[in-house]
């Protein structure tokens, strides 16, 4: 936990201490002057749209569930869950600033069906031509189900009769993700730029407990409808660990 600790301290200073600091630029100008040449960066006027691609790697787990899955049959996340996240993001003009959008979900085989929306905001603290640094916050929701097509314990059967559904579990919750971000773009254009970037977070994830109940399709929509708040399945409310991240990002420039 000292690691973590460590990361939210440096995550909290580093954007307070540089916020204030002038602008790096983004594209190189030379000049001479009477003894060398001197490279200096010009700023970007640009307005630019990323969308990033990435595979996800996490860390956090939950026991408790893990433990009803393999008891009753069915399969339990992995030790490390492999996910992927689609990110769509805006560079406004003349700023170091990105505001973003992302959604993701775990692709590895499991029982746990499991979605996460956020919206992060991140300044860039490092910048060169090619090459740039930024670090920020994520925040956002996440859900997660379990659909009881196997065994269940016995008065799961029993309300699965008496309602003639059948029953899945459910949780939600609220997630906090600090991260840093590298982005490097080897192939540019005026207008357009493709690269790779890597995406080191810290999830803190804030759960509702396991809900038992069932999906009743009404149109083209699925409602869940509790009938227990008791579920036997007791969760921790809470699941910290690393999300580690890389892939592809495409930038689009407009003037």
């Amino acid at each position: 936990m000292n690691c973590c600790v460590r990361l939210l301290v440096i995550l909290q200073i580093l954007p307070a201490s540089l916020f204030s600091q002038v602008k790096s630029d983004s594209t190189v100008v030379d000049y001479t002057n009477k003894s060398h040449t001197i490279r200096r960066y010009k700023e970007d006027s640009t307005f630019s749209i990323l969308a990033n691609i990435s595979t996800v790697f996490y860390t956090a787990n939950d026991p408790t569930i893990d433990n009803f899955l393999v008891k009753y049959g069915y399969k339990a996340p992995q030790k490390v869950p492999v996910g992927v996240n689609l990110e769509l993001a805006a560079v406004p003009f003349e700023s170091r600033m990105t505001f973003s959008l992302s959604a993701s979900t775990i692709v590895s085989t499991q029982d746990i069906v499991t979605a996460e929306f956020k919206i992060g905001a991140y300044r860039r603290i490092f910048e060169r031509q090619h090459f740039w640094i930024s670090t920020g916050l994520g925040v956002g929701t996440h859900g997660s189900r379990i659909i009881l097509d196997g065994q269940m314990p016995p008065h799961f059967d029993s309300l699965a009769a008496q309602y003639g559904k059948q029953l899945a579990l459910r949780r939600t919750g609220f997630v906090i993700e600090p991260a840093v971000r590298f982005f490097w773009y080897p192939l540019e254009t005026r207008r357009f730029q493709l690269g790779i970037f890597a995406n080191p977070a810290y999830d803190f994830s804030f759960n509702t407990r396991w809900k038992l109940g069932y999906y009743n399709s009404s149109g083209q929509s699925s409602t869940f409808k509790d009938i227990s708040k008791n579920s036997d399945v007791q969760n921790s409310h809470k699941e910290f660990g690393w999300a580690l991240g890389d892939g592809l990002s495409f930038c689009f420039k407009f003037d």
